[in-house]
């Protein structure tokens, strides 16, 4: 399973934001301490994993050209079943809590 994020989108702003509601607008205490439920604010975001020999880099935002020069990759918000060999890169680069034998 590839790693998420929770974030929150404000709306009309164009970009991800851990202090704006769906509303755009700010909340009191944030998720964390605050008293509005994650639910209502946060949304899960899928990264992508791109994969360049060993080098593994998280982005929420794959570009197609980046995917294209990718030895591989793993798309956000998605289960893979991969090779030893590819799981061990992502343990090696510390995403060993994302992967689970099968």
């Amino acid at each position: 399973m590839t790693p998420y994020q929770w974030q929150t989108w404000g709306a009309g702003t164009g970009e991800f934001t851990k202090y704006s509601r769906l509303a755009g607008r700010r909340f009191n205490g944030g998720t964390i301490d605050g008293a509005i439920p994650i639910s209502l604010t946060d949304v899960a975001r899928g990264q992508t994993l791109i994969v360049n020999g060993t080098t593994v880099t998280a982005t929420l935002t794959p570009s197609q050209d980046d995917l294209a020069a990718a030895s591989y990759y793993f798309l956000g918000g998605h289960n893979y079943t991969i090779s030893d060999t590819q799981a061990q890169v992502l343990i090696n680069a510390g995403y060993g809590d994302w992967v689970t034998p099968v």
